[in-house]
């Protein structure tokens, strides 16, 4: 008895799943930390118009995703109260229902189900997602993500059947897109590129096809511009320069698995590295990058000389186009060359993976994606090997993590309006708290106030502070 393709495609697909959580599964053991206790404060809601100033532009925050944080986070708190797992839970679903959903779509284009598997597997297994995965409030990439990518999905199913109905839907998804990521803006670029480019039809009729989306994402940069203000530090200034170049190296790198940390430690240039780091981390150094040049060697340049060997047939306008996808998914973030994180890649870096599996699969030599997938997830590994062990992630949630725990034995309830003094050992700990936001959260409570040193109490107190304080004493 033969196998059917649609029960090999489930086993592949729970394989993926496996492989995934295996990378990841410490990532759901973390506590909330900085941010998250912000979102978490301002995602409450006990009526319907408190529910829909979600919806609202802020000043208090220099971005709009109602979707992927006020609305994730209200619901979360709702279903799963202050219990982080299952928040993390909640993203990592989305995370695999998006590998699904990039299966599909490379596979729409391609018309081939192993091109759209291979890129499947690179995207979900990739260390790009350390991040988004580890911190509660980076997920909003991966939600975003999703609806970006279901957006997609049910327009390809418009472009095929003509069925209006999937043409008003994917508007409606559309604007969940636009309500969760800043890389929205990019689908009515990528996909105009898709219809005129390699599909070759005619701008106009793109143009006519594609205005309601181009209409909603001119609409959201326009508004964003007028009530939203960045904030004029260095991180944020917005120019297109050399740095900018070198940041879209750095992405493509960080895409085969490249540690984030490596750019940090290239001082003043590309990819010389301070000798102190060099020295300590030569050994992971050495096993990234010598991994990243078989990836690029093994999924790149062999596939093309095979297929210029064997003079195989292979369309110009999909290598174009999966490259196009990498850099226009990035570009939101090169204007923004001091702002640089891998956790951005979570969209764009499918360009990437749609570009090496559609070169296997045409080359007709699968037996590479053997080795191909052995380095891949070794590197994958031990990049996030290094994060688990480094990354300033790790330290922050493990100190929100000790001082939920010490307050709530030492404070079991706190009455309303009064504050807490809890003394920390670094300004940093108090960032990784943030500020006030940290008790407010976990003792639901807004009225709450903590000190993290005796100064700052010291100074609200000469300024008129009355609240009563309770003393945390370490025991």
């Amino acid at each position: 008895m033969t196998i059917s393709s649609r029960t090999k495609l489930f086993f592949a697909l729970i394989l993926i799943l496996c492989v995934s959580l295996t990378l990841y599964y410490s990532s759901l053991n973390y506590f909330f930390f900085q941010d998250d206790f912000f979102e978490i404060n301002i995602s409450r809601a006990g009526n319907l118009n408190e529910y829909l100033n979600f919806f609202k532009f802020r000043n208090d925050i220099i971005a709009y995703r109602p979707i992927s944080l006020q609305n994730y986070f209200f619901l979360s708190r709702v279903i799963f109260g202050l219990n982080p797992i299952g928040y993390r839970i909640f993203t990592f679903v989305l995370l695999f229902l998006s590998s699904i959903l990039i299966a599909k779509i490379v596979e729409k284009i391609t018309a081939n189900k192993k091109t759209g598997l291979l890129a499947s597997f690179f995207w979900v297994t990739s260390s790009i997602h350390f991040m988004s995965l580890s911190w509660i409030a980076a997920g909003y990439n991966i939600i975003g993500t999703f609806f970006w990518l279901l957006t997609s999905v049910i327009f390809l199913n418009y472009l095929k059947n003509h069925n209006f109905g999937f043409y008003i839907l994917s508007i409606l998804v559309f604007l969940l897109t636009v309500g969760s990521f800043e890389f929205s803006v990019t689908w009515p670029i990528i996909f105009s590129f898709y219809f005129i480019f390699v599909l070759k039809n005619p701008p106009l009729k793109s143009l006519k096809i594609l205005a309601p989306f181009i209409l909603i994402a001119i609409s959201y940069l326009f508004f964003r511009l007028i009530f939203i203000k960045v904030p004029k530090i260095i991180e944020y200034q917005v120019t297109f320069n050399l740095d900018s170049v070198k940041a879209l190296f750095w992405y493509f790198l960080w895409s085969l698995n490249i540690p984030e940390e490596f750019k940090k430690q290239a001082v003043n240039n590309l990819i010389v590295f301070n000798s102190k780091f060099l020295s300590d981390f030569w050994l992971l150094v050495l096993k990234n990058f010598i991994g990243a040049i078989w990836i690029v060697a093994l999924g790149i340049t062999l596939p093309l000389f095979y297929i210029f060997k064997q003079k195989l047939h292979l369309n110009n306008r999909l290598i174009v186009f999966s490259i196009f996808w990498f850099v226009a998914g990035v570009f939101p973030v090169l204007i923004l060359p001091n702002h640089t994180f891998t956790m951005y890649l979570t969209f764009a870096s499918i360009g990437i993976y749609f570009l090496i599996a559609y070169l296997i699969t045409v080359s007709k030599r699968i037996f590479i994606a053997v080795p191909i997938l052995g380095i891949w997830l070794f590197t994958s590994y031990t990049t996030l090997s290094f994060y688990k062990v480094n990354s300033w992630m790790i330290n922050a949630q493990k100190t929100a993590h000790d001082a939920n725990a010490n307050l709530k034995q030492s404070f079991p309830t706190l009455p309303a309006n009064s504050a807490v003094y809890y003394p920390l050992n670094s300004h940093w700990e108090k960032q990784a708290l943030s500020g006030h936001a940290f008790i407010k959260a976990i003792y639901n409570d807004s009225s709450l106030l903590v000190y993290y040193n005796k100064y700052d109490l010291i100074e609200d107190f000469n300024e008129g502070l009355t609240l009563p304080v309770n003393i945390y004493l370490p025991r």
